[in-house]
């Protein structure tokens, strides 16, 4: 019969990526990680891991399947193991969480700082990513919460804060003498797209409405795209707190004339059966933001 601890040590596996990396964390020497999945393997008849020299592992199709009940047993454990320390009069516990970049650089100090002076017994986790992988971590249950963008049908959501939209113009640009800056004037721009998707809802929301949208680059880094914009290549839209610490002139942005905001939330697939701590940080963070 599998143990937890060979479901544990599964998941950490997976969570770092090789074989080596879960030995480090987990303090354990490489060939014990490895027998270990070995021995699940063997007694469960079926392979989790496709392992080769040189390349990713590759979690198979059942191997996904087995991770996500592994997932939901480990929780189910950590919440027996909070309601004892519950029982007992004192809180603990893990809450492992997932944001974007302008969350991480404007809120989550302040959240954490917060929340640790009222439960300091709790220790909390973080990954960054984009929306899509939050979305992923969420519904495979790697983390346990995290900052998503409305709308989030998929999730039940929290919302926190409205976040609205600038417009990065280049040098001499025309709708610098505007005060602000209609969608309908953008039409036909050639637009600089971020591949983390800041600007998604105003995009489609311009689609739907028949505009022409001319995505005339794509670029990861925002950096990158503020510089372009400064070449005089493109227009740049962007959420004003992704665009806080950032180099761009302020005289070359204009706010967007539009009711669509970027609303920040809080997700998580079912706020009824989070953990006690899990609660205890949407309760924390509601309160900050109100």
């Amino acid at each position: 019969m599998p143990t937890i601890n060979q479901f544990e040590i599964f998941v950490k596996v997976i969570d770092e990526g090789s074989f080596t990396k879960a030995a480090q964390s987990l303090h354990m020497s490489q060939p014990a990680v490895s027998h270990a999945i070995a021995t699940l393997e063997s007694e469960l008849a079926v392979t989790l891991l496709v392992r080769e020299r040189g390349k990713d592992l590759i979690v198979t199709d059942i191997g996904k399947r087995v991770l996500f009940q592994i997932r939901n047993i480990l929780n189910s454990l950590e919440k027996i193991e909070q309601e004892v320390s519950l029982e007992k009069g004192y809180i603990t516990g893990t809450i492992r969480i997932a944001t974007f970049p302008s969350v991480t650089a404007h809120f989550l100090p302040k959240i954490i700082r917060t929340f640790q002076q009222k439960r300091p017994n709790v220790s909390l986790t973080f990954k960054e990513g984009s929306q899509e992988e939050i979305t992923e971590w969420l519904a495979s249950r790697e983390i346990d919460i995290g900052f998503v963008v409305l709308p989030c049908d998929q999730l039940d959501t929290i919302p926190l804060v409205k976040d609205r939209y600038l417009v990065m113009l280049p040098d001499h640009h025309p709708l610098l003498k505007n005060p602000s800056v209609c969608l309908s004037d953008l039409e036909n721009e050639p637009f600089v797209i971020s591949t983390a998707g800041y600007e998604a809802p105003i995009i489609d929301h311009m689609r739907k409405q028949k505009m022409t949208v001319n995505e005339k680059y794509n670029t990861s880094n925002l950096n990158t795209s503020l510089a372009m914009i400064k070449e005089g290549l493109g227009v740049l839209i962007l959420p004003e707190l992704s665009l806080k610490n950032l180099s761009f002139p302020k005289s070359n942005i204009r706010p967007l004339e539009t009711n669509l905001h970027r609303h920040i939330a809080l997700g998580l697939p079912s706020i009824k059966d989070a953990s006690r701590v899990v609660q205890l940080f949407i309760q924390i963070t509601k309160e900050l933001f109100e």
